[in-house]
This record gives C-alpha cells, sequence and structure tokens, in this order.
C-alpha cells in the first residue's frame, strides 16, 4: 500500500517527468515509483492538490507561517539546502517569495528539487519539523473572534499588526501636533503620502475630546522618537511601537510580537516596552485609545490591507 508521502512523490514524478529518487529517500522505494500510475498530470494540478491535502491534513508549520520570514531566513542559512528544501514546502508562498529572494545565491543554487524535498522519510519530516517549530515558541496561534483586550492583540497577524501600529503612529502625531501653528503642520504634512497626510489631518479632529493628560503625554513621546527619518512609513511605525507599548501593563505580550515583526523592528519594540511599560497613570487610558482604533480598522477592513503604502505627496 503506498502512503501518503509516496503517493506524493509519485505525483510530482509524474508531473514533473522525472523518476530520479532523493538520494535520502527509503531504499526499497524504487518498485513503487516504477510501477507509479500516475502519469501524466499537469504540473499545475499536481502542485494544486498538494497543497489542498496539505491545508486539509494540518501537515504545516503550526506556528512558523506567523513568523515574519525575516526571522525564518536568519534561521535557515544555518541549516542545509536539504533541510531549506523541506522548510520551504510548509510555508506560505509570500513567505518562500521573501525568503529565497533575501537568501544568499551560493544557498538557492544548492536547493534540492521538488521530488527530493518531499521524499524523505516521515519520521525524518517530523524530526526536522518539530526542531524547527521550537526556535519560535511563545505565539498564541489563533486569532480570537474579537479582541477583548490589549493582550488579545498580541494574537494578530504580522500584517494587521503592522497596520495597526502606524495607525496608532497616526493618532499618536495627532494628539502631539494638535497645536501646533498651521505654517509648521504644513511643512510636516508635505513629508507625507497624501493619504497619511489627509488621515493625520482628520485625525487631528478626532483627538480633541482625549484628555490633556494623554494629549501631553503623546509629545513626549515624539521626542522620544528619531523624528528625523526620512522614511515616513518607519517613522509611522516606531511612534506606534512607542504608543503602544504605553499601553501595556507589563512586557508578557513582547513573547507572542516579537517573531511577527522584522527583527530591527523588534528590537525597537524591546527597548520601548523596557521604558515604558507598567509605567506612568495612562494605561488603562491609552489601552481604550488602542483598542478603539483596532475596532475602527475592523471594521473598515483595513487590517487585510494598509492604507499607508502610498508615495510621498
Amino acid at each position: 500500500m503506498i502512503d501518503k508521502r509516496q503517493e506524493t512523490v509519485a505525483r510530482l514524478i509524474g508531473a514533473f517527468g522525472t523518476a530520479e529518487l532523493a538520494r535520502f529517500a527509503s531504499k526499497g522505494e524504487e518498485n513503487v515509483y516504477s510501477r507509479n500510475p500516475l502519469k501524466d498530470i499537469s504540473k499545475e494540478d499536481c502542485l494544486r492538490s498538494i497543497r489542498e491535502e496539505i491545508e486539509i491534513l494540518g501537515d504545516g508549520l503550526s506556528n512558523v507561517a506567523q513568523v515574519h520570514p525575516a526571522w525564518i531566513t536568519a534561521e535557515l542559512e544555518n541549516e542545509s539546502p536539504k533541510v531549506i528544501g523541506i522548510i520551504l514546502r510548509w510555508l506560505p508562498s509570500s513567505h518562500v517569495r521573501y525568503i529565497l529572494d533575501h537568501l544568499p545565491k551560493r544557498i538557492k543554487m544548492s536547493l534540492p528539487n521538488l521530488v527530493e524535498s518531499f521524499a524523505v522519510p516521515t519520521p525524518i519530516l517530523r524530526m526536522i519539523k518539530e526542531a524547527f517549530e521550537k526556535k519560535f515558541k511563545g505565539f498564541i496561534k489563533s486569532v480570537p473572534e474579537t479582541v477583548k483586550n490589549i493582550n488579545d492583540i498580541g494574537s494578530l497577524r504580522s500584517e494587521d499588526l503592522e497596520a495597526l501600529f502606524k495607525d496608532v503612529g497616526i493618532h499618536e502625531l495627532a494628539m502631539a501636533f494638535g497645536t501646533i501653528d498651521s505654517t509648521a503642520m504644513r511643512v510636516l504634512l508635505n513629508r507625507m503620502p497624501i493619504t497619511v497626510a489627509r488621515a493625520l489631518q482628520q485625525r487631528m479632529k478626532d483627538v480633541a475630546d482625549e484628555s490633556e493628560a494623554v494629549l501631553k503625554d503623546a509629545k513626549y513621546t515624539i521626542l522620544e522618537v528619531a523624528m528625523d527619518q526620512e522614511d515616513i512609513d518607519k517613522l509611522l511605525l516606531e511612534v506606534g511601537l512607542a504608543a503602544f507599548s504605553k499601553a501595556l501593563n507589563d512586557q508578557s505580550i513582547y513573547s507572542s510580537i516579537r517573531f511577527k515583526l522584522m527583527p530591527v523592528r523588534a528590537y525597537v519594540f524591546k527597548r520601548y516596552i523596557d521604558q515604558y511599560a507598567g509605567v506612568g497613570n495612562l494605561t488603562k487610558e491609552r489601552q481604550a485609545i488602542v483598542l478603539n482604533r483596532y475596532q475602527l480598522l475592523s471594521r473598515a477592513k483595513i487590517l487585510d490591507d494598509s492604507f499607508l503604502n502610498d508615495k510621498p505627496a
């Protein structure tokens, strides 16, 4: 009887037209593939059916798909090309594209073909999978149906976290700059993409009801952030990370977020969370701001497609 792994290899051989077995495949499988009935299957149909079965069977890296691909790339650089090929088969296509774009050329040239990646015996696959998952611990795997408290934010997807932090960054800027004169405001807005500038102008009207204490505290946040950054995207994210850190009671959420951010941003987040989490008497007010922004973005369906990606005005 052909098991699921052997059937997958048989499909790949039939679709890609090669009977060459992986050098590390189980001995005695030659007869299985020489009797392979799965001939003339198209490459597209073959890959689609394999992806569907992987999803149905849950044969994936349970938490690594939530990790920002920059962390995964760094870990894979220390693995053999054979192991890298096996890990890539479990990752989302967007992660695979990022990793292949950022792996050293010498490694990419040595990656095994699809037949080799799927021909590895099941016990070895399981060992590789479990060992790699252990490198990224601390995740909340599933997003709750509703985000009810600040710690639920840690379960959001990487791209949704980034969109939320940028939005919180705009809100913090709006609170900090709400009282500056019109000339200085024009200088600030002219450095921003059109959509961000418009969002900031609107947000400055929306924050009028915030307490004087929070508005004053926002000014201190801006003083702590490198405002000379040319990249407005990075500026908004860093301001958002600082503001979000002020909404935390402690540092416990860090472990569930750090790997979802690019490494350099995770280090920035750690610096702010060390500085602000559990400090001050405005935590509850700031939590209310973050949760409100999350609810508004969710209703507007912006968390799936950030609006902060335009060209500068």
